[in-house]
């Protein structure tokens, strides 16, 4: 049993240290009547377990009750350090403005340290809010106020949050220096879980740098720790897959993701994390072209979204199910149908997936003849070419290229690929969370395909040899692993990333965030400059493949390049300034051949 206010409040640092412990202690102290200022530090201590781990709605019923009976024991310094935890609570939980007066009472009622404490609890909540000019004034003034009543934990709190705010705006090497501050302190306490805690951060901010090796390497150390403490580790298994999509790696992120799936059933953990890690897990079978696994995992998150009335996650589940299906040869009326309604769902919640769906029901409707529906839905994909993220514009451009086929204009579909492969090539490397490359990757490679269709249909092999050209190098293009060498474009890259995931985490949680998305767009636009600019700076101008360029190199040398249309195998014949075709039959057969010819070699060997 506890007694005494000094040794209750040891209770406040061990819910981060040891959060069920402290949970546990905190309960008995309420069952054993105490004083009304120890009692609003054991309802301050469970509010802050079920902010952090369990329900939102039970942890501001304890932190209102904690800040009552602070007020009850006449303590202002009590009542402001619940105050601020209230605020952050408030925020979370959708209630801004609310949160923000809690902030305003709480800077007033406490002095000194106390207020240093709430300041930086401010600081946290201006970053949420992606107001980041606000976190960075108050968290400074916390930082000196907290080093010198040598207060280490919040100290390093303090660090962690100033590094996550200069990562927001691209302050990669403050970002460094304070990440590594926070956790030399970490080490000199026992707060074993916000060590875990800093390095997991690292881990993050390695991944907005766009150091795949790093983050990966950083992320397991964080999980070992997690391990040692007894601590679910599912939230970290989901970001661990994102890094893992985004690096290509998408065999390891579906095996990842299901090896967390059966530890988190082996424990019999929350189903709102198995859902995640469960569309997760359908994301990363999409990326390895494993449809019948994707469709299981997709299937089962739709059934438990759908249960937890989840309704943004259940429409985006609905829509890998139904690109699974398609994947798999599925094609029906009712995918149609079902296409269009996941589209009107996405678009009422502002996701840039809507486009996405749209085009799924068009595609769809091709594939079954339906050419007026698919008209139909394909221009309502079409429009978010004007406009949006990078990938709802290639997404709108793709649909505007099947659009100009099934229309009968060569013209157009030549037109609409090289304009949504042109936005490709420029927001590249925006493209890093999760599995947004890839899918603009294929989106790439559709357009490209298209094209390529459409330069054979005109009789010119020159046009085919450069559309050729121009699928090699949207499907060949590897990601980096490592950032890029210019501090400017890194700067921007490692801001974008962090603003990016918190945009869309705030898009999941119902709570868009227009300052987020504001920033977003103006760091995407500096980054495309950017690149521009270096490009321009590049040896031969970064100039994309030129037909007459390679027949002047040429000269009297001949080139054979061999281009696959529609299955079909063509020859292009390049040399003496002239490109001529030749079709050399089916792919399908070449390869039956050559795989008869090898079993043939290795009977003779």
């Amino acid at each position: 049993m506890m007694s005494g206010s000094e040794s209750v409040l040891e209770l406040l640092p061990m819910v981060f240290a040891v959060p069920g412990e402290a949970l546990a202690r905190a309960q008995t102290l309420l069952r054993t009547g105490p004083s009304p200022l120890d009692a609003s530090v054991a309802h301050q201590v469970i509010g802050i377990w079920q902010r952090d781990f369990g329900d939102l709605r039970l942890a501001l019923r304890h932190l209102r009750r904690a800040r009552a009976l602070a007020a009850r024991a006449r303590s202002a310094e009590r009542e402001a350090d619940v105050l601020a935890t209230l605020g952050v609570a408030l925020v979370h939980a959708g209630r801004t403005r609310q949160g923000l007066d809690a902030f305003e009472q709480g800077v007033a009622r406490g002095t000194g340290h106390t207020r240093a404490r709430v300041l930086y609890r401010r600081a946290y909540v201006w970053w949420v809010l992606g107001r980041h000019r606000e976190a960075l004034e108050d968290v400074r003034r916390a930082v000196p106020v907290l080093r010198q009543a040598g207060d280490v934990i919040w100290t390093a709190r303090a660090l962690t949050l100033r590094a996550t705010v200069h990562l927001a705006l691209g302050a990669v090497e403050r970002a460094d220096a304070d990440f590594t501050a926070a956790e030399a302190l970490w080490d000199t306490t026992g707060q074993e879980h916000d060590k875990a805690d800093a390095v997991e951060s690292r881990g993050l901010a390695a991944f907005r740098r766009g150091d795949i090796p790093a983050a990966l390497r950083l992320l397991d150390e964080a999980e070992e720790r997690y391990a040692k403490l007894g601590t679910p580790t599912f939230m970290l298994n989901i970001r661990r897959c994102e890094v893992l999509m985004a690096a290509g790696l998408a065999p390891e992120a579906l095996a990842e993701a299901d090896g967390a799936i059966a530890e988190l059933d082996r424990l019999g953990g929350q189903s709102t994390r198995k859902a995640e890690l469960l569309l997760v897990a359908a994301r990363a079978a999409r990326l390895t072209e494993d449809p019948n696994t994707a469709i299981a995992r997709a299937a089962q998150a739709v059934r438990l979204f759908t249960g937890q009335r989840r309704a943004w996650w259940e429409t985006h589940a609905r829509l890998v199910l139904l690109e699974a299906r398609v994947a798999a040869g599925r094609r029906s009326g009712r995918l149609v149908a079902d296409a269009a309604t996941v589209a009107e769902r996405l678009a009422a919640f502002g996701s840039p997936a809507a486009p996405e769906a749209s085009l799924l029901a068009g595609r769809i409707a091709l594939a079954l003849g339906r050419s007026a529906e698919a008209e139909r839905h394909l221009a309502v994909a079409a429009r978010s070419r004007l406009g949006g993220p990078p990938l709802a514009r290639i997404t709108g451009w793709a649909a505007q290229a099947l659009r100009a086929r099934a229309a009968g204009s060569n013209r157009g579909v030549l037109e609409a690929c090289r304009r949504g492969l042109d936005v490709l090539d420029d927001h590249r490397m925006t493209l890093g969370a999760s599995e947004l490359r890839a899918r603009a990757t294929a989106q790439g490679a559709e357009l490209a395909a298209l094209a390529q269709q459409a330069a054979l249909a005109s009789g010119r092999p020159r046009r085919l040899l450069t559309w050729s050209e121009r699928w090699r190098a949207t499907v060949l293009t590897a990601p980096p692993t490592r950032p890029p060498a210019d501090p400017a474009l890194l700067s921007g890259l490692t801001a974008f990333r962090e603003i990016a995931a918190r945009a869309e985490q705030a898009r999941r949680d119902g709570h868009p965030v227009p300052a987020l998305e504001r920033e977003q767009r103006r760091l995407e636009r500096e980054i495309r400059s950017r690149t521009l600019h270096l490009r321009g700076e590049a040896p031969g101008g970064g100039d994309r493949f030129d037909a007459g360029r390679l027949l002047r190199r040429l000269g009297e040398t001949r080139l054979v390049e061999l281009a696959v249309v529609d299955g079909q195998v063509h020859v292009l014949l390049c040399g003496q300034g002239r490109v001529r075709r030749f079709t050399a039959g089916r792919l399908d057969r070449a390869v039956a051949e050559a795989e008869h010819v090898q079993a043939g070699l290795r009977r003779l060997a």
